[in-house]
């Protein structure tokens, strides 16, 4: 058993050392720059050289090598810890932590000092690491509901590996004989204990990476989808979206309302206040319209100063109701600027809705989007801050 134990640490040195140099090298990435994935760089590191060390065994025997390779491994596990909490909370480091690092290596310290029996070291580092380790997986049970899937490894590695660590303190006082060595359990029980609650850290570790790659990924494609100054749909995500709600009305029977939204004279408000003020004037509007909008509508921006709402389940009589009560309230929206400026804003909109009970045709998005195109340029002439409604007609012209 003794072999196996030894060939097991080799065989973890390498995992640890292969998952470090990956994160070497996308340390320079959107991935690398995450801060959960530098404590885990650390983690990693200060987990290679505890099992650098205990490797040493031979040359660095003694007090000295068990306390600072147990202390290296337990910083290791504070460390992951801190990159759980980093990513289901955004804090990273607690009080908490230090003081559970610093009262195990002083722990540890005088054990040695003592010249205490090796099964007490044995039992008070791995209840250290239990300690450690645990809030692991109570913190994913706490903040990790309906997040990232990777998180349910983190959760079984945390488990696994605590508990793995709580079940090895005890070991060495059911055992026949005394241990003497990390290297040397006295049970078969203790040697699959250690490969248990290795395997649990290790399950924490790629856990997290897998974790933090995919809130990457998903952030990634909501910026890739979304306008950066107002949280809108952008342009490209709102079209497609339309012509999946266009599909899903007709197979489900239900009428469809397009709106283009359009803010009227909101050049004046750039060349006479500025582009910040400008920007600050569609925040508002957006804010406006959103507050309005049910969970199911589709609210986007299609470029400057012209966006889109999409109303599924909306008949004409309603889309008008719900376009005209957005025109009022964009109306009383006042924005505050430096030097008491107060600028308000009024918006004309073009509504077209699809109805597939009374329509034997289905349009496209294009279509609709033109239809909604020239409603909104029917307000405009009409006098601006009003709302234009149409049935869609497949055949017929305005």
């Amino acid at each position: 058993m003794t072999k196996d134990i030894a060939t097991l640490l080799l065989a973890l040195l390498l995992c640890h050392a292969l998952l470090l140099v990956h994160l070497l090298t996308v340390r320079g990435t959107v991935l690398g720059r995450r801060p959960e994935i530098r404590l885990l760089l650390l983690a990693m590191l200060a987990i290679c050289v505890g099992d650098l060390l205990l490797m040493w065994r031979q040359q660095l025997s003694g007090p000295l090598w068990l306390l600072l390779s147990n202390t290296s491994i337990a910083l290791g596990a504070v460390l992951l810890s801190a990159a759980a909490r980093c990513l289901l909370t955004g804090r990273s480091f607690s009080r908490c932590d230090l003081l559970l690092l610093l009262g195990g290596a002083i722990g540890l310290a005088l054990l040695l000092m003592q010249g205490a029996a090796y099964a007490w070291i044995v039992s008070w580092v791995n209840l250290w690491l239990a300690v450690l380790l645990l809030p692991i997986p109570w913190r994913v049970m706490r903040h990790g509901r309906g997040r990232e899937r990777a998180l349910r490894m983190v959760l079984v590695g945390g488990l696994v590996g605590g508990l793995s660590a709580l079940a090895r303190a005890a070991d060495p006082y059911l055992a026949t004989q005394a241990p003497v060595s990390l290297l040397q359990p006295t049970s078969p029980l203790g040697a699959w204990l250690f490969l248990t609650m290795s395997f649990g850290a290790f399950s924490i570790m790629f856990g997290l990476l897998m974790a933090s790659f995919e809130r990457s990924a998903a952030q990634l494609e909501q910026m890739a989808s979304t306008d950066g100054l107002t949280g809108c749909l952008n342009r490209g995500a709102t079209r497609t979206l339309v012509g999946h709600e266009i599909e899903r009305s007709r197979r489900e029977r239900r009428p469809l309302a397009l709106v283009l939204l359009d803010l009227d004279h909101f050049k004046r408000i750039n060349d006479s206040h500025g582009h910040a003020a400008g920007d600050a004037v569609l925040q508002g509007f957006a804010q406006a319209v959103r507050s309005r909008l049910r969970h199911s509508d589709i609210f986007g921006r299609m470029g400057g100063e012209e966006f889109c709402v999409v109303l599924p389940s909306t008949d004409r009589s309603g889309a008008h109701e719900v376009v005209d009560a957005l025109r009022r309230e964009v109306e009383r929206l006042v924005v505050e600027q430096p030097g008491a400026v107060r600028l308000k804003v009024t918006v004309s909109a073009g509504t077209v809705v699809f109805d597939p009970l009374a329509e034997r045709m289905t349009p496209s998005a294009d279509q609709l989007f033109a239809r909604a195109d020239m409603l909104l340029y029917r307000a405009k002439h009409a006098g601006r801050n009003q709302v234009q409604t149409s049935g869609w007609v497949s055949l017929n012209p305005l």
